[in-house]
């Protein structure tokens, strides 16, 4: 992150979400979902440098897994589709146990 969003490493965030809002009107549309995708991982990094929040295993898993995949968007975009729908079927499947319970899995 820039020296400019150390003081508050959400801000970083909150500009690169805003700037990448700007960019997609005139970049192509399959940038759209690799600009989403990148302020996940962002977040997720931030929210790590934030006092008082506590670890969570599965956004670190979360973010590994987008660092490791969202470069497939470039030379096989099937395939960053495929892996877009199973990071949604992990994080639904993730919030069903966090608000539903284990027993409801």
């Amino acid at each position: 992150m820039s020296d400019a969003s150390k003081g508050n490493p959400l801000f970083a965030v909150a500009l690169y979400l805003v700037a990448s809002a700007r960019d997609c009107l005139d970049e192509p549309l399959i940038y759209g979902p690799f600009r989403i995708i990148e302020g996940v991982s962002r977040l997720i990094e931030a929210a790590q440098r934030i006092e008082g929040l506590p670890h969570d295993e599965f956004l670190v898993d979360l973010r590994e897994s987008i660092e490791a995949e969202k470069y497939q968007i470039i030379d096989d975009r099937e395939a960053f589709a495929r892996w877009l729908g199973e990071l949604l079927a992990r994080c639904a499947a993730e919030s069903k146990r966090r608000n539903l319970g284990p027993s409801s899995t």
